[in-house]
């Protein structure tokens, strides 16, 4: 029950982040949610337990 309402929030996190990449006018702002839709994404693949993935993931793409 737990799992499932973790994916639910986290989801939305990505999906609001998603949409705060495209509709956002300033380009900080935009990277700033492109980054945070990549650490809810991490986070996804934390409860499929892929830390690996997930450590990547940040690393690589927010990272940059």
């Amino acid at each position: 029950m737990l799992e499932t309402a973790l994916f639910y929030l986290i989801s939305l996190g990505v999906l609001a982040s998603a949409l705060g990449v495209v509709l956002t006018r300033s380009a900080v702002y935009s990277v700033l949610c492109l980054v945070s839709a990549m650490c809810f994404m991490a986070g996804l693949f934390v409860l499929l337990k892929a830390f690996l993935v997930a450590t990547v993931l940040v690393l690589v793409y927010a990272g940059a």
